[in-house]
């Protein structure tokens, strides 16, 4: 797969350097966007920098306690910004939502006026109040709701992002993605500088619009590159619109922001395998694994993308350990297939059968699986069992394919042809034929040479490799079908028959021999030169 970026080099090479200087801020946009988690992380991560709002980092630390449910902890982060800086009002507002959640709305009402006097006009603030009422009981306070974000209208000529952003999460609790699109859309229009808006954007509109959600954010991260939230939503997206490489790119900066997870450099490793960049994969997930060595994903990602590179020797010790090393882990069928193609790979083929009977056994509804034993089997000669996995493989299909069931007469008529126990054969040609009999009997399906020919062969496969009458009979109609386009015997043309039909004079040759039938047997061999002369037309 190849993915442009659409990311400039110019900007790649600056994100690093503009990372420095977003610091706590990324925590707030990672809150105002509901990552609460990564918000707390960051938040956590940079309280004590030189350059953070510490009153306005401890608010948003316990907003985030409130909404896991901490309301203790929750109020000793506003009480502590709140003695860091008494005029800000939001750790009045911060309050006003505990006392809400305590039943104690009269409290709230009086928090919420303090941090409007402290704050006059100031819409973002007062939506933070409706944000609050809204969070408690959006019924309850509908009223309350309302005068707040008349108020943040009127004070902010319906400006303010922090308003529409507001309305869209309403929508979006309603499962009405469109319209929340649509308000998040203002957000932005309102304020280009709105991180949250955009992220919550691409979110709402991505399963509407995939490249146009992504198109969004892009326009953040190409006038803000600093912002790790975007740079980390950017990448996401990428990945899950299939844009492996865009994806891997993407992270591999990111990773560089200092505001970055410890756990986005696994996820970067997962990444740059399927971008299928796996020389940088391996070596992001042996950095990982000489500090974590029993990390699963790492290892993981370790023994496939050597795989897929071709260094079977390497991936087999690699898919050892993987497994010795995790006997209870939850292994998936690619982990079985990637190693038995890793062992087949390295000259194991035995080894490599066991994998995908492995794999088969654990996973018996996953028909594919079925298809590779099969395909396993047949490279290792053991035609038999090749034939029976591919029987069951058609087995679990509800419309098995005409290419299916021609795959499957196939099968058994290798089978037939490696076995040198007579009754043996004899039984998997029976199997063969009742396959390509499905082909040759349906009204619907038209006919082919080749269909006759497989016929022909499985009926020799099972009469101890000699023809037989019910092989003459389906070599004659398979020359029938032939004779009715010229260019099967054109020797100029790349698409002729030729060699069907010398084959079919050949078999007759031996079965009117064993006959002593002179007369056909004479026919047989003048039509065998006729073809071979085609074919050989200098030769004597």
């Amino acid at each position: 797969m190849r993915i442009k970026l659409f990311l400039s080099l110019l900007l790649a090479g600056g994100l690093v350097a503009a990372a420095q200087h977003q610091g706590y801020k990324d925590g707030i946009e990672y809150y105002k966007a509901g990552q609460y988690d990564n918000a707390k992380t960051i938040l956590d991560r940079t309280i004590n920098d030189a350059n953070t709002n510490k009153s306005l980092a401890n608010y948003y630390l316990g907003q985030i306690a409130l909404a896991n449910g901490d309301k203790a902890q929750a109020k000793t982060y506003f009480e502590k910004g709140k003695s860091i800086d008494a005029a800000n009002a939001y750790n009045f507002v911060g309050l006003g939502a505990l006392d809400l959640l305590n039943g104690n709305a009269d409290a709230a009402s009086d928090n919420f006026k303090e941090a409007q006097k402290l704050a006059k006009k100031d819409a973002e603030v007062t939506v933070s109040i409706a944000r609050a009422y809204y969070n408690a009981d959006p019924v309850k306070y509908a009223k309350e709701i309302d005068k707040a974000m008349v108020k943040a209208r009127k004070d902010s000529k319906s400006q303010n992002p922090s308003i529409y952003v507001l309305e869209g999460d309403m929508l979006i609790d309603q499962q009405n993605y469109g319209d929340a699109a649509g308000r998040y859309e203002s957000a932005i229009t309102f304020e280009p500088n709105n991180p949250e808006g955009y992220v919550k954007y691409a979110n709402a509109y991505f399963y509407v619009n995939k490249d146009y959600a992504i198109k969004k954010l892009e326009e953040y991260l190409a006038q803000h590159p600093e912002s790790a939230m975007v740079q980390r939503e950017l990448a996401e997206k990428y990945f899950q619109a299939d844009r492996w490489r865009a994806a891997s790119e993407l992270y591999g900066k990111y990773i560089q922001n200092p505001n970055s997870f410890p756990e986005d450099k696994a996820r970067y490793a997962v990444l740059l395998y399927w971008g299928e960049k796996y020389p940088e994969a391996i070596s992001t997930a042996n950095g990982i694994l000489a500090s974590d060595p029993s990390n699963f994903l790492m290892q993981r990602v370790r023994f496939l993308s050597e795989t897929a590179m071709g260094n079977y020797s390497d991936a087999v010790k690699s898919a050892e350990k993987f497994f010795a090393s995790n006997p209870d882990a939850n292994f998936n069928a690619n982990d079985y297939t990637t190693y038995a193609e890793a062992l087949s790979g390295n000259g194991q083929d035995s080894l490599a059968i066991i994998q995908f009977e492995t794999a088969a056994k654990k996973f018996p509804e996953n028909s594919d699986l079925l298809k590779e034993l099969s395909s396993a089997y047949n490279k290792n000669k053991d035609y038999a069992k090749s034939a029976d996995a591919y029987a069951a493989y058609l087995d679990l299909q509800e419309e098995p394919t005409n290419e299916d069931i021609y795959g499957m007469a196939t099968r058994y008529l290798q089978a037939a042809g490696a076995s040198s126990d007579t009754i043996q054969a004899s039984e998997l040609a029976e199997k063969g034929k009742n396959y390509i009999n499905k082909l040759i009997n349906n009204p619907a399906i038209t006919q082919i040479p080749q269909f006759y020919q497989r016929l022909a062969f499985l009926n020799i496969a099972g009469n101890n490799k000699k023809p037989n009458a019910e092989s003459i009979e389906a070599l004659n109609k398979m020359i029938e079908l032939l004779d009715q386009d010229p260019v099967n015997k054109d020797p100029k043309d790349p698409n002729n028959q030729l060699n069907l039909y010398k084959n079919a004079y050949a078999f007759m040759q031996a079965y009117y021999s064993r006959l002593k039938d002179k007369e056909n047997f004479e026919a047989a061999v003048a039509k065998y030169n006729e073809i071979n002369q085609l074919l050989n037309p200098t030769a004597e």
